[in-house]
């Protein structure tokens, strides 16, 4: 084996330790482990799907909508690498483990003149409304990545607010927020004058779709929202 390290940290009453180190085959492997509230093992095989949590009562007493792992893995699934979680169950902590392989040399230069982003034909000045503050950092940090300006919103009311006071080019809007539906911004903002709009949801059948492009949405995406969909749908706007 490689060189391993470890290092421990302590949040509130959870204590984590870290470990890395590279194998012989150059593979890198990465594990935090804690003492927490454990995972029932019955759950482990859900873990990493969209929406779901390891104890429905955690989303109430700690946050979270159950993204967080589903983003986890399609990022690591990205870079064709591998992340498992184990656990003796409640009470027991748990165990989560990344697998990715090295780079080699001289090709990470190569690879980020590749994936360097591209900046749009048209950046577009957009207003993104979503009520949870992680996801609305995170998306507005990578829209102005990707060469466009951004402002957010976190509820209905702080948006009618700025589409009646600023020139907004795209509607970027979840669906469920705290004093009502994005539903009820795109009908109010169509009342003014056209706009492009993207809703973006955690809900994806026929019949959602439907109704968002009924109220007047162009597009429909379904959360966790892929990246390379969004910047497909926001060159479509432009043009």
């Amino acid at each position: 084996m490689g060189q391993k390290g470890s290092t421990t940290s302590s949040l509130h009453d959870t204590a984590e330790q870290f470990h890395i180190l590279v194998d012989d085959a150059d593979r890198f492997h990465f594990e935090i482990i804690d003492n927490g509230i454990g995972i029932e093992r019955e759950r482990l095989a859900s873990l990493f799907t969209p929406f779901e949590q390891a104890d429905a009562s955690v989303t109430r007493q700690f946050g979270g909508l159950g993204l967080g792992l589903a983003i986890s893995k399609r990022l690591i699934d990205l870079h064709h690498g591998m992340i498992e979680a184990e656990s003796g169950g409640r009470s027991f902590g748990a165990t989560f483990k990344v697998t990715l392989d090295t780079i080699p040399e001289g090709a990470a230069k190569r690879d980020a003149d590749f994936r360097a982003p591209k900046h749009p034909s048209k950046p577009l000045r957009i207003l993104l409304v979503e009520d949870h503050r992680d996801t609305r950092h995170v998306l507005s940090r990578l829209l102005a990545h990707f060469g466009h300006e951004v402002v957010t919103a976190e509820n209905i009311r702080s948006a009618l607010q700025i589409l009646a006071a600023e020139e907004i080019d795209v509607l970027l809007c979840d669906i469920g927020l705290p004093d009502g539906s994005g539903y009820e911004v795109i009908a109010q903002a169509r009342r003014k004058r056209p706009i492009k709009a993207v809703a973006i949801t955690r809900f994806g059948t026929d019949e959602d779709v439907g109704r968002s492009k009924q109220a007047g949405f162009d597009f429909h995406l379904v959360k966790p929202v892929d990246l390379h969909e969004l910047q497909t749908v926001l060159e479509r706007l432009a043009a």
